[in-house]
């Protein structure tokens, strides 16, 4: 695996465009693809150059997830490889909840990082690849696009936050369906049920996705950054935990030379030139 597995894109208007470049296998990633993946995204959650993060994959698919055929191989840059002793089970249970612990990041990140994050849908969306279009904020797809868990199929309950994500957007009863039966959801279905921000025809789905993009590139960072985390806080938090921090990010935003010069522009009557601070 080389680094083209993840290519990376930062344009001019500060958005970062991270394509999964494993087409021959539907961008079904490896173990070192999922390090190399955590690392780029928690460069750019840390760079204020990178005002908007958009996630696609190359070709004709998304991502179907994990690569069966590579992801049981000997990870020699597992810092974690060798470390457990004793019990031979326990050891490889702990040995392989670590690492899962730590790819699960990239979710964690895309999710969490305070900037907008935007998957960009053609073909599958499947297993982890579904769970990393549901750790963004907004998801665009063409009719090509279609979701699916997978991991009941081969035996397994789901993983990178998946069922999470979906709880979130459509609720627990039909998250419990989709993930016990696996069942493939066409685009518009996902558009009906939540799982899509929008359905774009093929050849508009580049251009409607950045023209959203450079709309968020261009507002105040440090308020998408706060709107983003008060909404976290009304999903995750008590009343009161919320109101807190929605009180604390309203006088953050409003101490930032942003926030000037957005009242001096509406007084100006004139569109005002946001700088990221």
């Amino acid at each position: 695996m080389s680094e083209d597995s993840v290519l990376v894109r930062l344009d001019a208007d500060g958005i970062m465009t991270l394509t999964l470049n494993r087409p021959a296998v539907k961008n079904a990633f490896d173990t070192a693809t999922q390090r190399r993946l955590c690392e780029i995204l928690y460069d750019a959650s840390r760079t204020p150059a990178v005002r908007v993060l958009v996630l696609t994959g190359a070709g004709n698919a998304f991502c179907t997830g994990g690569d069966v055929k590579s992801l049981g191989a000997p990870d020699p840059g597992d810092p974690v490889a060798g470390q457990y002793s004793g019990d031979p089970v326990w050891q490889a249970e702990e040995a392989r909840v670590d690492r899962l612990r730590r790819f699960t990041e990239a979710s964690r990140l895309l999710h969490r990082m305070g900037k907008p994050t935007i998957a960009m849908v053609r073909g599958p969306a499947a297993g982890a690849g579904l769970s990393f279009a549901l750790a963004c904020d907004f998801r665009f797809a063409d009719a090509s696009a279609f979701f699916v868990t997978s991991f009941a199929r081969i035996g397994l309950s789901g993983d990178f936050g998946g069922s999470y994500f979906m709880t979130k957007l459509i609720g627990p009863a039909k998250t419990m369906e989709l993930y016990m039966l696996s069942e493939r959801i066409g685009a518009e279905e996902a558009l009906r049920l939540g799982l899509l921000t929008r359905l774009a025809a093929e050849e508009e789905l580049e251009t409607q996705t950045y023209e959203f993009a450079r709309r968020l590139a261009k507002g105040p960072a440090v308020a998408l950054r706060f709107v983003k985390d008060n909404v976290h806080a009304a999903l995750d938090e008590p009343l009161e935990q919320a109101f807190e921090i929605e009180i604390r990010n309203m006088v953050r935003c409003r101490m930032t030379q942003d926030s000037i010069e957005a009242i001096a522009a509406l007084q100006d009557k004139r569109e005002p030139r946001f700088k990221g601070y």
